[in-house]
């Protein structure tokens, strides 16, 4: 099978990112040929398709909004890739000519691409599965969260609350943007275009069904995890010596919960890994500085085989999040390593973590009861018993092989034209 696969990164920045590329690892191993469509950038894997990536915005140093110098010609670019990008459908119906897929894989496409990818490759034949990460489909911040605090008002009272309340970026006219955005593709019906939903998790397929999205083009299949440094069953002999937090710094994660709750054991250290420049990672650096606070320490972005070795060492990791969590790449990597997972009562979370069996559960940004649960874990029997039930969670729902079989029985389906999305989603 030839597979088109969407993304708007084609290098690793996160978790979206990592999935790709895995998938596109066990895809290839299996037979089948991928093939990307993305935007450029100086970051970017090198790949013979390049030629059909379109421009980014603000240049090819420029990843992050942040970074985009706001010139009329930015400003338009932000618009167009915001709302609908004809440039970028063009763009994407050369290859599809040019390359004849048989399905179009898209992941990531928001304020990068547009949904023009969606329509783009309908219109050329293409059956279409899109997979969600996050919550865009719903919510114009993409994951119910407004001020650090669980907000589902756009739902109840209308999107103008988040225009009130500035919820994208703080910005009154990005979020007027994103909300005219998600208007717009309402009325194009663009949605309609998707033959199958894929779902990483149960409470996302849910929100999904509650508001409106029919239940049989959607399908839950959990993503998965595969290790560079192990490919047997791990089982730790050692408890490891730190708490562990690994994944992005930023508003919504609750990274600070975890430090008031290691300023509270001076005696435990903790180790946070991911992006430490951001503006959240600056902020929580000067917090510790002027506590004095010398058993946290911020070891920065780490990929690949140093990352695995990171988490191989640690005695449990934490999942502090405050929004929706929508299983997140970091349990999976840590259920590989025999590690306990200790993560906030939220979201697609508690679908992981089974308080008591294989770490424990706590209210989100509530460093008291953090603080209670790491204690728990002062026990090396404990963490020895909880990383070994990890490692069987991980084994029984969240194998490359599993996800693959379910992937194409899926793939398959919407292939053949046929409505057996129902059966197919009894089957995972």
């Amino acid at each position: 099978m030839r597979i088109l696969i969407v993304n708007y990164r084609y290098f690793i920045s996160g978790g979206p990112e990592r999935y790709m590329f895995n998938i596109k690892r066990i895809l290839e191993e299996h037979g089948h040929e991928v093939i990307p469509f993305s935007v450029h950038s100086n970051k970017n894997v090198e790949t013979e398709y390049e030629k059909y990536f379109v421009e980014p915005i603000g240049g090819r140093d420029a990843t992050y909004y942040r970074e985009y110098k706001k010139t009329p010609r930015v400003i338009y670019q932000m618009l167009s890739r915001s709302i609908y990008s004809f440039e970028v459908k063009r763009a994407i119906q050369k290859e599809i000519r040019e390359v004849k897929p048989d399905l179009v894989y898209i992941l990531h496409f928001v304020n990068k691409l547009s949904p023009s990818v969606i329509r783009g490759a309908k219109q050329m034949g293409m059956p279409v599965v899109l997979r969600l990460s996050d919550y865009y489909l719903l919510c114009p911040q993409f994951g119910f969260l407004c001020r650090k605090q669980v907000c589902e008002e756009c739902l109840t009272k209308g999107y103008r609350s988040c225009i009130r309340k500035r919820c994208v970026k703080g910005s009154l006219f990005t979020s007027m943007v994103r909300v005219l955005s998600m208007k717009i593709h309402e009325w194009l019906r663009v949605y309609e275009d998707v033959d199958a939903f894929i779902t990483p998790s149960e409470f996302l397929k849910k929100k999904l069904v509650e508001h409106g999205f029919d239940r049989s083009k959607i399908i839950c299949i959990p993503t998965f995890s595969i290790s560079e440094i192990s490919v047997k069953r791990v089982e730790q002999s050692g408890s490891g010596s730190y708490g562990l937090y690994f994944g992005s710094i930023s508003d919504g994660k609750g990274v600070d919960t975890i430090i008031r709750a290691y300023e509270k054991l001076p005696d435990h250290q903790l180790k946070i890994v991911g992006d430490d420049t951001t503006e959240e990672a600056e902020r929580l650096k000067q917090y510790i500085r002027e506590r004095e606070m010398k058993n946290v320490e911020f070891l920065g972005f780490k990929g690949g085989v140093e990352l695995e070795n990171i988490v191989s060492r640690a005695r449990f990791s934490i999942i502090p999040s405050m929004w929706y969590e929508n299983l997140p790449n970091t349990a999976l990597e840590s259920f590989q390593q025999s590690k306990p997972v200790l993560a906030s009562n939220i979201g697609s979370l508690p679908e992981l973590v089974e308080d008591g069996w294989n770490g424990y559960l706590f209210e989100p940004g509530n460093a008291d009861e953090l603080v209670e649960k790491i204690r728990l874990l002062d026990s090396d029997d404990k963490v020895k018993e909880q990383g070994h039930n990890s490692r069987i969670r991980f084994e029984e729902r969240f194998m490359a092989e599993e996800h693959y079989e379910a992937l194409m029985r899926l793939f398959r389906d919407v292939l053949h034209g046929e409505n057996r999305l129902r059966n197919a989603q009894e089957e995972v």
